[in-house]
């Protein structure tokens, strides 16, 4: 289900990114504080839904004691034919449509060994439509697995996972 492509691409993403001084954003942390320092240290990961055909990388620091995290994640669409629509059919707009985007977090909420939280609306590259997109996952020592349901007009719905692991120092 995680593919070698997207992890290779997300790399190679977040390297551009670095060499260009990324910053990533600031994210509210919400929880209790001996909850928050449990998940301390850089988590590294990667997701993917087969119903939309999106995947991506997950980058996030947790430090004990604050009440802001900061990554992002990175969505890489599926390169087949693209969904154009008929308004948007430039050679700039196929271009932009297939390439990687960053995608923010707007809140993380971490209680127990359980971790919430929710994507900033995006423009999603197969629908060409606003969606939204929770995920919630399970803490187990230095990995998280979870799942994701991304939402959208007329009735959308798609469900993914997502995994992370704790990097080592």
């Amino acid at each position: 289900m995680f593919s070698k492509r997207a992890s290779a691409v997300g790399a190679t993403l977040f390297v551009a990114l670095a060499a260009c001084h990324y910053n990533p954003s600031p994210v509210p942390l919400e929880g209790p504080s001996n909850d928050i320092a449990r998940l301390a240290g850089t988590w590294d990961g990667d997701y993917a839904s087969a119903e939309s055909g999106r995947s991506g990388s997950i980058t996030f620091t947790i430090l004990a004691g604050r009440d802001t995290a900061f990554g992002d994640v990175v969505m890489i669409p599926e390169h087949g034919p693209a969904f154009a629509a008929a308004d948007a059919v430039t050679q700039e707009h196929r271009a932009h449509a297939q390439s990687a985007e960053l995608l923010r977090v707007t809140l993380i909420r971490v209680q127990g060994g359980t971790i919430r939280g929710e994507l900033e609306p995006y423009i999603a590259p197969d629908c060409q439509c606003t969606v939204t997109t929770v995920f919630r996952g399970s803490v187990n020592g230095d990995r998280i697995d979870g799942q994701y349901i991304t939402r959208g007009p007329n009735g959308l719905l798609q469900e993914g996972r997502w995994r992370m692991e704790r990097r080592r120092p």
